[in-house]
């Protein structure tokens, strides 16, 4: 809003702009906090970046309006945010600090989550891939989940406090509007301060009409903000916030598969369950939503649920092939001849060459590629694949090398599958270089390399890649065709490639064609992915 000018502006209406325009603290020392900059303003007041000097931390500093300050029920509701707040030790909710009073000003110090909120996420990059928009409910929800047990309804979730790190860990913020529904009841007046109690775009039906809630309300926001985050938009417009309240309680929403077609109808039952108009409708608790959502990404592990998902040339893919089990060996001579084949690939000089030039140059586009979240089962699954690293290997035992072969491949998969292309990408550089000198190593970091190449839009790299492995067996003269290899007896890394080469196809144009000796790798038996087609030209990338 444009402001006005001294000559026009009324005695009130330039009192109306110091109120919406709070003197700027930065620079300024409340008790232990040293302020940096503005990071914005809320309901509730401003948001400071600030210094903790006793611990040499950032915190954001949370500085409570001095009208709101001056009201005591407004003031026991600030107060009584950071206590309830403060009980909620999760690693998905932004986590309160401390709590006080200096130069006047009631403020409070919070978690400093350096990243951006989900409403600025999707105005940038658009709906996020599949795998990562299921971690980020998983992870929502499972913040929620630990607000209801701890008797809070949040009552305020919409994208903009749902706060994502740089690799893409879910902070829920501003507990400001939460009540608690369980314990001593809370005075109705604690939930009359003048702030809003909720935004329309994302409030649910009974929150509008002024009804009781309970964490089910909770879950019909986070419905709505899984709605926007997968369409790009909210699913309710209106001119006024009366007029969209109105449609949360009078009108269904639009069908999300009208808009996203290509989702898993799964996924859209979800959101639509959440978003029902009765509570008792919706899920009972974040807990039932969980398990929902653990099924849809189980169910997404196989190779029907992987190549049924799989996009069209664009930003690197989040694919939700699971690791599968080893499948059963392969007898004597015949399974020592295989492993022997992957170490006569390593042997070209090209490969050493085509690694050394790419893997750590890059590209604009690389340096953008998003880091998936880790919610704690997923972190306690890393974990225990690098620990089964740690087993010593003997590389003359076939059944030993080939286990630890099929280990690596195990995390390998986990990190493509988490869409942390750039980790992956060391973790097989690492297996290239590795000190044990172990040929089948290198042989598999190679193909790692080229996979994650592919996913990274960098085709040209990616088919020079495979096009030396391929060239390296064919001029050996190897006998058997290509999933006789060791390596692509694995069922979901041969789903892997499968999805890298279709890739490459996909992003092939008239100058740059697919080559042609890929082809029979790219068409072996159970790996070619059954698809819809490209949404977008071939050739062409996405944001």
């Amino acid at each position: 809003m444009d402001e006005p000018s001294a000559s026009s502006a009324s005695a009130s209406g330039a009192a109306d702009m110091e109120r919406a325009a709070p003197p700027d603290l930065t620079g300024q020392t409340l008790g232990d906090f040293h302020v940096l900059r503005r990071l914005g303003q809320g309901g509730m007041g401003q948001v400071y970046l600030a210094e903790q000097r006793s611990l040499k931390r950032k915190v954001a500093l949370k500085i409570m309006r001095p009208e709101l300050a001056a009201n005591p029920v407004a003031l026991k509701r600030f107060k009584a945010e950071a206590e309830r707040v403060a009980r909620l030790t999760h690693a998905n909710i932004v986590q309160i600090y401390a709590i006080g009073e200096a130069n006047g000003l009631h403020y409070m110090a919070l978690e400093y989550v350096e990243g951006r909120n989900l409403r600025d996420f999707v105005a940038k990059k658009g709906p996020p891939d599949l795998l990562l928009a299921l971690s980020i409910m998983r992870q929502t929800a499972a913040a929620l989940q630990r607000a209801s047990e701890a008797g809070i309804v949040h009552r305020d979730i919409k994208p903009e406090n749902i706060l994502l790190t740089r690799n893409y860990e879910v902070k829920v913020t501003d507990f400001g509007l939460s009540r608690c529904f369980a314990g001593e009841p809370q005075p109705v007046n604690l939930t009359q301060s003048g702030v809003t109690m909720g935004t329309p775009l994302y409030m649910s039906p009974e929150q509008v009409q002024g009804q009781e809630v309970d964490p089910r309300s909770d879950i019909y926001s986070l419905g709505v903000t899984c709605w926007h985050m997968l369409a790009g938009e909210p699913p309710f417009r209106g001119q006024t916030a009366f007029e969209v309240a109105l449609q949360h309680v009078q009108k269904e929403p639009p069908l999300l598969s009208d808009v996203r077609p290509d989702l898993p109808a799964e996924l859209v039952a979800i959101v639509h369950k959440m978003m029902a108009k009765r509570p008792e409708d919706r899920y009972a608790s974040c807990r039932d939503l969980l398990l929902d959502l653990t099924r849809l990404r189980e169910s997404l592990s196989g190779t029907q649920g992987v190549l049924g998902q799989l996009p069209a040339a664009g930003p690197p893919p989040a694919w939700a092939a699971s690791s599968g089990g080893a499948p059963a060996a392969i007898g004597g001579r015949r399974r020592v001849w295989l492993l022997g084949t992957l170490v006569a690939l390593a042997l070209g000089a090209g490969l050493g060459w085509v690694y050394r030039s790419r893997v750590h140059a890059p590209t604009p586009h690389q340096q953008l590629e998003p880091w998936s979240a880790l919610p704690e089962s997923d972190a306690s699954r890393e974990r225990a694949l690098r620990a089964k690293l740690q087993t010593p290997v003997d590389p003359n035992d076939p059944a030993q090398l080939k286990a630890a072969l099929y280990d690596r491949i195990e995390l390998g998969l986990f990190l493509i599958q988490q869409n942390r292309l750039r980790r992956a990408d060391d973790f097989f550089a690492g297996l290239i270089q590795n000190p044990e000198k172990i040929e089948a190593y290198t042989v598999l970091g190679y193909m790692g390399h080229a996979m994650v190449l592919a996913f990274q839009d960098r085709t040209k790299e990616s088919n020079l890649l495979f096009l030396q492995l391929v060239r390296e067996r064919l001029k050996r003269g190897m006998p058997g065709s290509e999933e006789e290899h060791v390596l692509l007896q694995h069922p979901q890394w041969r789903v892997m490639l499968a999805c890298a080469l279709e890739r490459n196809a996909r992003n092939a144009t008239a100058a740059d064609p697919f080559p042609k000796p890929l082809e029979p790798l790219r068409r072996l038996p159970g790996l070619t992915p059954k698809e819809k087609g490209p949404t977008r030209p071939a050739g062409t990338s996405g944001p």
